[in-house]
């Protein structure tokens, strides 16, 4: 019988072993994600600096909460560095800067509050809404302190400069580095907590960018002179308001003059009343 008659004998199947079924990636691990040693205001405060990931710790887990102590870091950097910029101008707006500076970004953290949990929760983040609330304040307080780190600089420049578009500038331009500095710490605590899915706080990290930008149009003037402490009549873009400021002030000879509160280097007039 030749090779080619010869009966083929089938070939051997190679056993191979099923697929595992899928499971979710394990959370990711940081070194500064650990309980705090001790928990008074002093180790807050310190631990935010150097370990914020340790406060978010004690917000999840910790039988002491350090909301509180969160809250009140957040409004007495808030209001410090709203009396630096209250220095501009002087007068009226060393009391109207630091409340407008208060009320703005805690009001811009309560309309933006749901939308994180939102998208922290589609980005896969396993976090209930008293711990998203913690991570909320830990982003405010650390901007808060790195605001105050940048007071000095802007106290030289409040004293020393007489342009108001280059002062608004400045103070927008060190807004955004810490907060862009306080957003990081969302984003590692979003890891810590399974988030791993999509840019989705990134694009939350845009949004609330720009609703604090426009809260400085929508509390106007909180640099500059004005004839009253708010003006919610007129609705504009920052953007807008900006280059009115600006043009504003190319055709004025005296920055400081300028009516932060419409843009114009002219006085606002009274309205007629009836």
């Amino acid at each position: 019988m030749t090779d080619e008659q010869a009966p083929k004998l089938p070939e051997p199947q190679q056993n191979t072993p099923p697929m595992p079924p899928y499971q979710p990636s394990p959370q990711a691990t940081d070194p500064d994600y650990q309980s705090m040693k001790e928990t008074g205001f002093s180790h807050i405060l310190n631990d935010l600096l150097k370990k914020p990931l340790s406060v978010i710790y004690e917000v999840k887990h910790g039988n002491h909460s350090p909301l509180s102590a969160l809250l009140i870091v957040t409004l007495a950097s808030l209001a410090i560095f709203g009396i630096v910029l209250g220095m501009f101008s002087s007068g009226e707006q060393l009391w109207a800067a630091p409340v407008k500076i208060i009320g703005g970004v805690l009001f811009s953290g309560l309309i933006c509050f749901p939308s994180l949990y939102i998208f922290g929760s589609l980005g896969g983040m396993d976090a209930k809404i008293q711990h998203v609330m913690g991570i909320m304040l830990t982003f405010l307080a650390i901007t808060s302190l790195l605001l105050v780190g940048f007071a000095p600089v802007i106290w030289l420049f409040s004293t020393s400069s007489n342009s108001l578009v280059f002062f608004g500038i400045l103070c927008l331009t060190i807004w955004i580095i810490c907060l862009t500095f306080g957003l990081r710490i969302i984003l590692r605590a979003s890891k810590i907590m399974g988030g791993r899915r999509g840019g989705h706080l990134n694009i939350w990290a845009v949004i609330f960018i720009m609703v604090t930008v426009q809260m400085t149009t929508t509390l106007r003037p909180i640099i500059g002179k004005s004839d009253s402490f708010l003006n919610l009549e007129e609705k504009r873009f920052f953007i807008r308001y900006w280059f009115e400021v600006m043009e504003s002030e190319s055709q004025s000879g005296s920055p400081r003059a300028i009516n932060a509160d419409t843009g114009n280097n002219e006085p606002k007039r009274p309205r007629n009343k009836k």
